[in-house]
């Protein structure tokens, strides 16, 4: 509670508004934005490398989408509790049918992958095997990891909630899941594989995180309302991002230990910028086809540049303004014809 005459405007307030979370939309897209403009620079083949550096920032977006995955789908549950079957058969048809029409179309375009078994690739995105073998995990689209463990996370939610469920006590909840994610970093850093794409991107790196979005999502649910200092917002945002950069700065293999830091750095970072409206407003939009912005934006810019090949930094530059439009308007476009496609009941 706000003390009578305490300035509003300092504190951030989130609550649940008509059984949906307004600021978890604004994050995703917030999310998939930052993400996007991360890959984009690495098109501009002058960019600086510190710059490069420095936008690694961007990819703690995913992070952050995992979280608001485990909210979306636990505030799914407690509204609507559904079998394993259809729980699958509903994340298949959002999540598989738009993934793999996309990686069907990148297999048709020559410059998208250089090997000489590009069948073979494809049927590991098809039967979904690519995201145990490095040598196809990010074939077609170096970003398609994030659905591999988006697809895991599902075959776990059941499972999870049942625990949670079981233990009745959120605290254990997430310290056990927590404790594997952890288990998980110690392993791969023993075993030198800390930059292998299918050990550092396996669901159990990130599985605190979507465990983490259970928890916010029953607390929402039982009509909680969170009220944040942007003050404290500031301190957490520059302290997270600044430990988180310096592990990765420091070295690739220490990377594995900066996912709570960038959470946390990253989130209050998001917070912060909400208060700007176009930034609100563009995001909160993007999150209505964020899913199917993230499958084609790194389509767009590797075909717009493949063709145009920019010769200086600020032609590339320019290029990468007019590349960032073109791919939200193929991610809107696809969106709704995806939604055309398949049947509505499984967008409602």
């Amino acid at each position: 509670m706000l003390r009578k005459g305490k300035d509003v405007s300092r504190m951030l307030d989130l609550r649940l508004e008509n059984n949906r979370l307004k600021t978890m939309d604004y994050i995703k897209g917030f999310s998939i934005f930052s993400i996007a403009l991360m890959h984009l620079l690495y098109f501009m083949k002058d960019m600086p490398a510190s710059v490069l550096k420095l936008s690694g920032i961007g990819g703690t977006g995913g992070h952050v989408f995992f979280v608001c995955s485990g909210i979306g789908l636990y505030l799914s549950h407690l509204n609507k509790k559904s079998d394993f079957s259809a729980f699958i058969k509903n994340r298949f048809v959002k999540i598989y049918v738009p993934y793999i029409i996309v990686v069907f179309i990148a297999f048709l375009l020559p410059n998208q992958y250089s090997g000489d078994d590009r069948f073979a690739a494809l049927l590991s995105h098809v039967f979904l095997y690519k995201m145990f073998l490095p040598q196809y995990q990010e074939t077609f689209g170096e970003h398609f990891w994030f659905v591999s463990t988006i697809i895991q996370f599902y075959f776990l939610f059941m499972p999870m909630y049942k625990i949670k469920e079981k233990l009745n006590n959120n605290k254990a909840f997430f310290l056990i899941f927590f404790a594997i994610s952890v288990f998980w970093w110690i392993l791969c850093y023993k075993l030198g594989v800390g930059s292998v794409r299918v050990w550092n991107s396996f669901c159990l790196q990130f599985i605190w995180e979507f465990a983490m979005g259970f928890i916010i999502a029953e607390k929402f649910y039982e009509g909680r309302v969170f009220k944040i200092r942007k003050s404290l917002l500031l301190i957490a945002a520059v302290a997270g991002i600044g430990l988180q950069g310096a592990l990765a700065f420091t070295s690739d293999v220490l990377r594995l230990f900066n996912d709570v830091p960038g959470v946390i750095g990253y989130t209050a970072m998001a917070l912060l910028l909400m208060d700007i409206k176009p930034i609100k407003w563009l995001c909160t939009k993007i999150s209505d086809f964020s899913f199917e912005y993230y499958l084609v934006h790194m389509l767009v810019f590797s075909n717009i540049f493949y063709f145009i090949k920019p010769e200086s930094l600020p032609m590339q530059i320019a290029l990468g303004l007019v590349s960032i439009f073109i791919a939200l308007a193929a991610g809107s476009v696809y969106s709704k014809i995806v939604k055309k496609i398949i049947n509505k009941k499984y967008f409602v």
